[in-house]
């Protein structure tokens, strides 16, 4: 009814008003009702019920009919409207267009005149920018652009002034607003571009007729269209700048919406060609932002823009930049005459000259080619150009592209580190987007997709499951699935094939064991095709090198999802040919050899049948890999060919200890060939030996030891299965159902027979007497009185190499390597030999790293295995922290995190020496120092707050820098959260003020107090010791971190603590100044203190000679009185002279014999 009597009054208005002039009161009945029934239209139900959408053309009615009276008045209710309720943004958008638009939207032009007028200075910080007014106000900005870009783009200049305003909420609304503009603009400039097309086409008809009067006109309209359209661009541009400048806002998420914007507005082609590398480049930096939700708007942006990019296809590198060097070579040699002639003169002035270099004649060239590129840019819309000329501007086109291209590449192979930081992010929205990357990366082929797709295997490992399936999706649509199917299409089985054998053809040993946990889950859900492992396995039998040896990885690691894939006699006939055949002993390929041994190490272990083709193929495998373990097939003068040796006789040997029914009696066979081919026969005995045979026999007699005692357990845990099975089957028996009196007669014997055990304790003992026989054979019989026990003496004696007769060091780090692995499997030999292997850690050359790094992981299994034994050496362990190089420092730290994570290690005063590595010079052993001390923080018993004193005494006695000092504390102390603690450490840090040396020890402490979470009770504590810290107030440092700690106080105080505060900041204040004087005076009474003994010691100096000279003048005056008494006997009229005149005479004398001396 409202809505009829508005559009009544609007369309009789003339007949209802006398002279036209209408009734306020009455025309605005209609909106009054519409405002309040707006006010409940809160979603989409409730809108309907309220009839708001007739509520809307009410006010429109109203509006378009009396804008002259009541425009001021509707206005002024809507933005009340949109400062009290949240939906109103989107309701008095839509208002906005049902208003007529001629000449112009005058009711969204005054409500964003009124917008532009909000005072924003009320929005304090502690409100987060947010104003509950301008909070609902702001999304009214991005919903006008949204529909009327024009209106919002015509009235720009009243929003920006906000964009310095304190609401962000705000801010992040006029750049949503500039992103509508910029997507809807491009629509125009297309529209314009028809209507000057047309012009023109007009414009030559009218030129066809002769009309010269309107050729003028039509000439002037063209130059105003001109400098529009410059304007449009103009504006356009510093858009465009202002969204790049937000994307460096002071809050985040004004920064997330103008990457979200620029994001869109790629995804929708309305990025400018000129803009792609400057966006770019913002995106990456902005990949370094603290908020998460900036660096994942920034991922979604790099991955758009690989989308989107102009340059469609391929990214590698290498063809654009082979390009770039065949344009220049065709540009260089096609150069201009009269350039041309300026460049040789150019050259041959500056060959003459004798100061002239290779760099002035390459950028003599350079300045050549840009003048030639110039000036064919020049000539660009010349319509007169040769044909030589036309094909010179299409190579120089060609070359802009190619460099533009390459650029673009190298921005995103600059940001690997970048992208691979984002891959080790502890967030997983992170880790997402960047996996998202590297697979688009991978299809455009970037180069640095490969190293960051091997990278994220890593994250197989990773707590969460989310980041695991993100990483196997991955890792389908690279290597399995077709580009862009999204895993449901699959590349043909040859390229899947080969894709893997790329793969692993370069993978680390770390990088492989991501990968075998990556194929086996794809083999489980059988997303591979079994035709590529046909595929696999004829490559391994047919191909050469280097791919037969990936081959028969890739199957090994199928194999240990699915040991069908090699465990059938034909498969492991294939197995033995392809990997253990006539071709892997003539080109003793290693690489092929482990492989072969990885994968049978997932096959069964054989059952002696000898009517079994299984068992057959099996006793021939165990053969040729006994073969493999003695290096029968090594050359003794190589010693490359042993070290590849070592990995195949390590797999080789744990295949024998899989897949051979006696494995102990393989082992004998390998150590006694092993010794005939060293030491030779009784018969012919050998002298001396071969270095490299000696560390073949010995890395062989180490592997075999520590594989014995596995073994050894193995088979224990066997026979404990087989028992529970055993008391698991009589069980059942027990309670199946019985028929006959037999059954119930065996079921009472079986109960009794029970009864009796369990009154005894047999089975107990039983499996009591099978773990000591285990402990028994695992610490006397495997290298204690076995047949290795026969070999230890001499392995002891090359590891102490007393006499230095042992220079390879080949030979010692294979030695080292097996005495660690012997002292593993014993107790008492561990005990025993300890010495000796620190003895060797501490001796080792400083240029051994390796031997120094193999003895530090060998001791981490040690004192896992034996924690008690090696527990007095932990110092020695710690020290090596310090060690000069990284590879040792960086195992040792990583040795001892598993050892403190496991419980296997106290955490006592010698984490001194990981909180150092905080500061190391290597950025592998900071991150890890830092994720055990993230570790550590996270367990109940709080050890970081327990060591942290004693921390902070032994830092300031090593005399550190003072920034490196507080850049370890600061970490440390971030992570002191609750209020007890900082409480109790407080009190600990002051009571060590009266026990320090030095004031930078005293600054140290009190930088240290000043990073903790001061309360009131912290406050009563400073202020009641107070005595303690008083004499340290003089230092500018001290009372710098003092006040800092008042400050803080004053922020979080209560009103009870203010006096106690203020009290305390007096109290500083004063003892400050008076230690400052005392200070001064003390320096002054010691400079006082220094010139008197100056002066003492330059009086006595001077008493010194005056000595001297005195006696000379006492010998001279005795010679003068003898000749005076002579001269006075001769005549008596001569007198003596005075004594003042004397005294000056030997004062004379003195000074002179002073100055003489001097």
């Amino acid at each position: 009814a409202m809505l009829t009597a508005s559009q009544s009054m609007s369309t009789f208005a003339s007949r209802l008003w006398k002279r036209s002039v209408p009734d306020e009161a009455v025309i605005h009945l209609p909106c009054r009702i519409a405002y309040q029934m707006l006010e409940s239209a809160t979603g989409v139900i409730a809108r309907k019920a309220s009839c708001g959408d007739e509520a809307l053309k009410m006010i429109a009615t109203t509006v378009d009919t009396y804008a002259s009276c009541l425009l001021n008045t509707v206005v002024a209710a809507l933005v009340d409207l949109l400062h009290t309720y949240d939906h109103m943004a989107v309701l008095v958008a839509e208002l906005c267009t049902l208003v007529k638009e001629t000449p112009s939207n005058i009711l969204a032009t005054e409500l964003l005149r009124e917008i532009g007028r909000l005072d924003t200075e009320g929005c304090h910080t502690e409100t987060g920018g947010k104003a509950s007014g301008i909070k609902n106000v702001a999304p009214f900005i991005s919903e006008l652009a949204a529909v009327r870009p024009k209106v919002v783009l015509a009235n720009i200049s009243l929003l920006l002034p906000h964009l310095d305003a304190e609401p962000y909420v705000l801010r992040s609304a006029i750049v949503n607003s500039i992103g509508c503009i910029l997507v809807r603009d491009d629509v125009f400039a297309e529209d314009n571009n028809n209507k000057k097309v047309a012009a023109s086409a007009a414009q030559a008809e009218k030129d066809k007729d002769g009309d010269s009067s309107s050729s003028d006109d039509n000439g002037e309209q063209e130059s105003k269209g001109e400098r529009k359209a410059v304007v449009k661009a103009n504006t356009r541009a510093s858009l465009f700048d202002i969204l790049c400048d937000r994307t460096c806002d002071i809050t985040s998420f004004t920064r997330a919406a103008a990457i979200k914007v620029l994001n869109d507005l790629t995804e929708k082609s309305s990025l400018p060609l000129d803009r792609i590398m400057p966006v770019t480049a913002i995106a990456i930096d902005r990949l370094q932002d603290k908020t998460v939700m900036v660096r994942r708007y920034s991922m979604q942006l790099l991955t758009s823009l690989l989308e989107n990019n102009p340059f469609m296809g391929m990214l590698n590198p290498e063809p654009y930049r082979d390009k770039i060097t065949e344009l220049e070579a065709y540009l260089k040699s096609n150069v201009p005459e009269e350039i041309l002639k300026a460049r040789d003169a150019a050259l041959e002035e500056t060959k003459n000259d004798e100061d002239g270099t290779m760099r002035e004649l390459q950028e003599i060239e350079s300045a050549a080619l840009a003048a030639a590129i110039a000036d064919a840019e020049a000539k660009r819309e010349s319509e007169e150009l040769s044909e030589a000329e036309s094909q010179f501007l299409a190579k120089v086109r060609a070359l802009k592209f190619a460099s533009s291209a390459l650029s673009f590449i190298e921005l995103f192979e600059n940001a690997n580190a970048s992208f691979q930081t984002m891959l080790l992010s502890s967030n997983s929205s992170d880790v997402t987007e960047a996996l998202r990357f590297f697979v688009r990366a991978k299809n455009f082929g970037l180069p640095c997709a490969v190293t960051g797709t091997k990278r994220s295997l890593a994250l197989m490992w990773s707590n969460e499951v989310s980041i695991q399936d993100e990483v196997l999706r991955a890792f389908i649509e690279v290597f399995v699935a077709e580009p862009g199917s999204e895993g449901k299409e699959l590349l043909p089985e040859n390229q899947i094939a080969q894709n893997f054998l790329d793969l692993v053809g370069e993978a680390t040993v770390s990088e492989l064991a991501s990968i075998e946990e990556a194929l086996g889950r794809l083999v489980k859900k059988e997303i591979i095709p079994p035709e590529v492992f046909s595929i696999l396995w004829q490559m391994a039998s047919q191909a050469e090198g280097k791919l037969r040896a990936s081959a028969m990885l890739v199957i090994s690691m199928a194999a240990s999802a699915d040991p069908k894939i090699v465990d059938s006699a034909y498969r492991l006939q294939n197995l033995y040919d392809a990997g253990l055949g006539d071709y892997t002993e003539e080109h003793r390929d290693w690489k092929t050899a482990r492989s072969a041994a990885c994968a049978l190490q997932r096959v069964a272990r054989a059952k002696v049948d000898p009517s079994s083709a299984k068992y057959i193929i099996l006793d021939l495998i165990t053969e040729r890999l006994v073969a493999v373990a003695r290096g029968d097939w090594c050359q003794d003068e190589s010693e490359a060919d042993t070290n590849e040796w070592f990995c195949a006789a390590e797999q080789a040997i744990n295949a024998i200890f899989t897949i051979s029914p006696s494995p102990e009696k393989v082992a004998i066979e390998i150590l006694l060939g092993h010794q005939a081919g060293i030491f030779g026969s009784p018969e012919n005995p050998c002298n001396s030996a071969n270095s490299l045979r000696l560390s073949r026999f010995f890395f062989v007699l180490g592997h075999i030891a520590l594989k014995l005692l596995i073994y050894t357990e193995v088979l224990s845990s066997s026979v404990r299965r087989a028992n529970a099975a055993k008391t698991v089957k009589k069980q059942e028996s027990a309670s199946g159902p019985k028929s006959s009196e037999d059954d119930a007669e065996s079921k009472e014997d079986d109960e009794e027979e029970d009864a009796i055990e369990a009154e005894l304790g047999i089975a107990a003992q039983a499996e009591a007497e099978t773990e000591r026989k285990v402990a028994e054979i695992s610490e006397n019989e495997i290298v204690g009185r076995g047949v290795i026990s026969l070999f230890t003496p001499m392995l002891l004696r090359v590891v102490a190499n007393e006499e230095g007769n042992y220079s390879s060091p080949t030979l010692m780090l294979s030695a080292t390597l097996a005495l660690c692995k012997c002292m593993c499997v014993s107790k008492s030999f561990c005990e025993k030999h300890l010495p000796l292997l620190f003895s060797v850690l501490a001796k080792a050359p400083n240029d051994d790293q390796d031997l120094r790094a193999n003895i530090v992981v060998a001791l981490g299994d040690l004192a896992f295995r034996f924690p008690n034994e090696v527990e007095p050496y932990t110092p020695k362990i710690y020290a090596c922290l310090r060690d000069k190089s990284t590879r040792v420092r960086r195992h040792t730290l990583m040795v001892l995190t598993h050892l403190i994570l496991n419980d296997m290690v106290k955490v006592k005063g010698q984490v001194c020496e990981i909180a150092l590595c905080l500061q190391d010079q290597e950025s592998g052993i900071r991150d890890m120092a830092r994720l055990l001390f993230h570790e550590l923080s996270k367990r109940t018993n709080s050890p970081i707050y327990n060591l942290l004193p004693d921390i902070v005494s032994q830092l300031s006695q090593l005399g550190l820098k003072q920034e490196i000092f507080r850049e370890i504390m600061m970490f440390l102390l971030s992570f002191i959260k609750k209020e007890r603690q900082n409480e109790m450490l407080l009190e600990k840090l002051i009571q060590r003020f009266p026990k320090c040396t030095a004031i930078n020890q005293k600054a140290d402490l009190a930088y240290c107090i000043a990073q903790l979470k001061i309360n009131d009770k912290c406050v009563k504590c400073l202020n009641d010791t107070f005595k303690l810290y008083k004499d340290a107030l003089f230092d500018e440092d001290v009372l710098k971190n003092f006040m800092s700690v008042v400050s803080k106080a004053k922020k979080n105080s209560k009103l009870e603590t203010k006096d106690t505060i203020q009290e305390l900041e007096d109290k500083l204040n004063e003892n400050a100044a008076a230690g400052l004087e005392n200070v001064k005076a003390n320096k002054k009474a010691q400079r006082a203190k220094a010139r008197a003994a100056k002066r003492v010691a330059h009086k006595k100096k001077v008493q010194e000679w005056e000595g001297e000279s005195e006696g000379e003048e006492d010998k001279q005056s005795e010679a003068e009185m003898e000749d005076e008494a002579d001269e006075e006997n001769v005549s008596d009229n001569i007198q003596l002279p005075a004594d003042g005149e004397g005294t000056k005479r030997r004062s004379g004398r003195s000074s002179r014999s002073r100055a003489v001396v001097a």
